[in-house]
């Protein structure tokens, strides 16, 4: 046989193996894991992000709420074409696959690069989170006279490393199991999360506003007007209006709050029965379900709890004011418990159940990145390793891994007093792409894959819903960004400062070291031989 010319490669076919994942998740299942990675810190700590937007009421609702509210209408448009386009191919790693396969490799690699950066360093923040919700359980407690137990220290040191470790590792063993049962315990105890919020919004229509605030005065030695005038020396002002630049923060956070709605359509290779079904279920109804339990939660709280009291706490304990009581935002279960304490009890288990809440965020969106990355090593964008699923878990151990050492460092970064809502600002910039690409997706779905046209669900709306969410989102992103999450530079300011606290720095390195991995992994593959137009030339089999 004659052998090669001398720097010259026999040509290697590509063949992409199927993932080896099986059909695990049911409808129910999908929907609530979606809410699982919507929800963060959003159901146990629903109003406590109103202190980093202090304003007046407009038309008798919080900004937040407003913004929540428009967002969430405006995200349906995304919601309907994420269906048309990942039923026609249900691929798990969706986010990856399908813009690489209609826009190109290149996009595709480097809007999933940049999704799964815009995801990793919230589980620092959701770690830190939940730290705080065990302090509240304890406080709770005490509290109720239940325990004599104080625990400042679960906040700080060798005690927070140690307990977050725990959270972290915790989160990493329910990726380990095996695919059903996974999605089923996601799924009950999401559900569980959703039920004990709406206990909370039944037992707050119960609370006194005089019990209250005496409870208040005699617990932390300061009145519902005191804890106010305090919030203003710090520079709270109950009447504010929002600037143009306080009201693009607050659409940038509400714009990145809601993702997740859309996660099922990652493991969309892995949902039962009928897919375009199982995908209108999961991906729409998760959206209005959090939707409505977030907007009718929130609104009672507010009703029942005086509004600048709420913010005013909100905002000392975000600017770390002192005076904050209980070195805790107002969480939802801790104001019950300061209104009912003789239902501490009761409150202390609804606060554990929305603690569980806040902490599924790290096993949901672990499990949706490892699709996604372990979509990138079947097509030899990372070493193949990484596609190994374990027979026994049926799950890729290597990514659970690697995703746990990534908890750790933003964990530990936090703990260094990083403050954890720079990962917010910092995941806006870079979840551009995963708001954007499935439009581009569903513009370019005809001239690219032609054989597929015809099996798009409702398809004469494709291409006008495509349109209309891009002249939605474009604008508003643009605003958001601009306005919002880049600060105004002052003389006084360096530029590496500027772009260090604005979170251009980690967006612009992000990207910068994806081009890079893109560039040097598609030359290597080339370097041996692989025909790498093959990669993305067919649809990937699941």
């Amino acid at each position: 046989m004659k052998k090669p010319a001398k720097g010259k490669r026999k040509p290697i076919l590509f063949a992409r193996g199927a993932t080896g994942l099986v059909k695990a998740a049911n409808p129910s299942e999908a929907t609530f894991w979606n809410v699982a990675n919507i929800m963060g810190s959003k159901f146990p700590w629903s109003v406590v992000r109103l202190g980093l937007f202090p304003a007046a009421l407009i038309l008798g609702w919080s900004p937040y709420l407003w913004a929540v509210l428009l967002v969430g209408l405006a995200y349906y448009v995304l919601a309907f074409i994420y269906v048309q386009i990942t039923s026609t191919i249900p691929r798990s790693g969706a986010d990856y696959v399908i813009p690489s396969r209609l826009m190109g490799p290149f996009w595709g690699w480097l809007g999933s690069w940049m999704l799964v950066f815009s995801l990793v360093p919230l589980w620092g923040y959701v770690t830190w989170v939940t730290l705080r919700n065990i302090k509240q359980l304890v406080d709770i407690l005490r509290i109720g006279g239940l325990i004599t137990l104080s625990a400042p220290w679960i906040l700080r040191g060798v005690p927070a490393f140690v307990l977050g470790m725990l959270v972290i590792l915790s989160g990493m063993l329910i990726c380990l199991l095996p695919a059903k049962r996974y999605y089923t315990m996601m799924g009950v105890l999401t559900a569980g999360a959703v039920v004990s919020l709406m206990a909370l919004a039944a037992g707050a229509l119960a609370v006194s506003p005089t019990a209250f605030d005496a409870n208040l005065e005699r617990l932390v030695g300061i009145s519902s007007t005191g804890l106010i005038q305090t919030a203003i020396r710090g520079g709270f002002d109950p009447n504010g209006k929002f600037d143009l630049a306080s009201s693009a923060e607050l659409v940038g956070l509400a714009l990145f709050s809601l993702t997740g709605f859309q996660s099922s359509a990652t493991i969309s290779g892995e949902l039962k029965g009928d897919i375009r079904k199982s995908l209108s279920i999961s991906i729409v109804g998760s959206l209005t379900l959090f939707l409505a339990c977030f907007l009718s939660f929130v609104w009672v709280m507010l009703y029942k709890f005086n509004y600048d009291l709420v913010v005013g706490w909100s905002y000392l304990f975000w600017n770390n004011i002192p005076g904050t009581p209980f070195a805790l935002p107002p969480i939802n279960a801790l104001l019950l418990t300061i209104g009912l304490p003789q239902l501490a009890i009761v409150w202390a288990a609804i606060g554990f159940i929305l603690l569980l809440g806040a902490w599924l965020y790290i096993p949901a969106s672990m499990l949706y990145i490892n699709r996604i990355v372990l979509s990138w090593a079947i097509d030899r964008m990372i070493p193949s390793a990484f596609s190994e699923i374990n027979p026994k878990f049926g799950q890729p151990l290597r990514l659970v891994f690697v995703e746990g050492v990534f908890a750790v460092i933003f964990f530990t970064l936090t703990l260094s007093n990083l403050n954890p809502i720079a990962y917010l600002w910092w995941s806006t910039l870079l979840v551009f792409p995963s708001l954007l690409f499935p439009a581009v997706s569903a513009l370019m779905f005809h001239r690219r894959r032609p054989e597929l046209w015809q099996f798009v669900p409702w398809q004469k709306l494709l291409k006008p819903l495509a349109t209309l969410w891009m002249i939605i989102i474009i604008p508003i992103y643009l605003f958001a960004v601009v306005a919002g999450s880049l600060p105004s530079l002052s003389t006084e300011t360096s530029l590496w400062q500027y772009a260090l606290s604005s979170g251009l720095t980690v967006t612009g390195l992000v990207i910068l070291i994806g081009i890079v991995v893109y560039v040097t992994v598609r030359e290597f593959n080339t370097r041996r031989g692989v025909d790498v137009n093959l990669i993305f030339q067919s649809i990937p089999p699941e």
